[in-house]
């Protein structure tokens, strides 16, 4: 009895160990059919990691040749940007030579305005001075005259003292002879008077030769100012011949020139029309470089004459005046500063359609704040604006 009861708790032991270890075996075999899952879906992703991995390494070498291109492409632009800079900076050289050129020739242009001006003058200087020697040449050859007559005059009292010297040597030779004492002292006397005339005898011929060699020394001193005058004034009617031909050889009548070579003359200023297309801002520059500026129409006469010259030129064009509207819109003003009054504007309008200045912003953005002369249009109805970056044809206008 005690064995039984000593080996029933330990059956119920090994039960109770069975059934713990039936319960292990279930939860390893789930836990081992989850791993054979996970197994499955671990393999499923490798194959995914392998595929994105060869996937990753061929973007990897499209990236490395695309970077080698953008690297050979950068180095091109660099090449590219270094060469742009040098080309700019040879550009920058160049437009300041053309600017100090331009100012030097603005310069030359002024000195011979002002060398015309004074060659003028000077001619009538000279005219004046030639009338002025002419009548000194009058007078010095009628002192020379003068001198002549008084040298004559010198002559004839030299001879008279000589015929004098003469009769007072007969005289004391008379005298010797009828007393010798009386005579031996009014000889003395004589001597005296002889050696007082021959002294004033000499000093008479060296007074005579000093006008003498004056005389001549204020005529060749005369003729060399004649010499000198004739040589200037032949110069200035060379330059004069250059800027003021002559026109009548009988009456020897000059016209100067009002307007520079290809310039036009109306009224009291000239007018360039160009035949090379330019921006308004760089026309402008153009006509200040030259002496001018944009054109600015004051007159029905002034617009009639500026369209009408402008289709002799080109018969369907456009150029470009010297009116914006760019630091206001709507506000047009010359390049003077004046405003475009109302009693003088010549803007284009069309029935049905919108009017001159519309402000067209198709082409450019900015508008339109430039304006400029349209020849295929009325003469009195032309005016229209336009892009200012725009090249046209443009009108210059200066001052004669």
């Amino acid at each position: 009895m005690d064995n039984e009861s000593e080996s029933k708790p330990e059956w119920k032991s090994l039960l109770f160990d069975y059934q713990n270890i039936s319960d292990s075996y279930l939860t390893l075999s789930k836990a081992n059919n989850e791993l054979k899952g996970d197994n499955e879906i671990l393999n499923k992703r490798s194959v995914w990691l392998h595929e994105q991995t060869e996937l990753l390494n061929r973007t990897s070498a499209e990236l490395m040749s695309m970077n080698l291109a953008l690297s050979l492409e950068n180095n091109r632009l660099m090449e590219q940007i270094v060469n742009l800079t040098s080309t700019n900076l040879q550009l920058t050289q160049e437009r300041d030579q053309l600017v100090q050129y331009t100012s030097e020739v603005e310069e030359k242009k002024l000195n011979m305005s002002q060398t015309i001006k004074y060659l003028l003058s000077s001619n009538t200087q000279l005219q004046e001075e030639k009338q002025r020697l002419s009548e000194m040449s009058s007078l010095l050859t009628d002192e020379l005259f003068q001198v002549k007559e008084k040298n004559q005059e010198l002559l004839e009292i030299n001879d008279r003292f000589q015929r004098e010297i003469q009769n007072l040597s007969e005289k004391v030779g008379a005298f010797l002879r009828d007393d010798c004492e009386k005579a031996s002292k009014h000889n003395m006397q004589l001597q005296e008077a002889v050696r007082e005339l021959q002294e004033e005898k000499q000093n008479l011929s060296v007074m005579l030769v000093a006008e003498r060699q004056e005389a001549a020394e204020q005529q060749r001193n005369r003729r060399k100012e004649m010499d000198q005058m004739v040589a200037d004034m032949h110069s200035v009617n060379r330059s004069l011949d250059l800027y003021c031909p002559v026109v009548n050889q009988k009456t020897k009548e000059r016209i100067c020139k009002k307007c520079p070579d290809s310039w036009r003359l109306f009224q009291t200023k000239c007018y360039y029309f160009s035949s090379r297309l330019l921006t308004w801002s760089s026309s402008r520059a153009w006509c200040q470089t030259h002496g001018g500026d944009l054109l600015v129409i004051n007159s029905e006469p002034e617009q009639t004459f500026i369209f009408d010259t402008s289709r002799v030129v080109e018969q369907d064009g456009r150029l470009w005046i010297g009116m914006t509207d760019a630091e206001r819109e709507g506000e047009w003003r010359w390049v003077d500063g004046s405003t475009v009054t109302s009693d003088v504007q010549y803007w284009l309008s069309r029935p049905g359609m919108v009017s001159e200045p519309d402000d067209w912003k198709m082409d450019d953005p900015l508008g339109e704040d430039c304006g400029h002369i349209d020849t295929s249009e009325n003469t009195l109805k032309s005016w229209m604006d336009g892009s200012c970056k725009i090249p046209y044809r443009w009108i210059c206008e200066k001052n004669v």
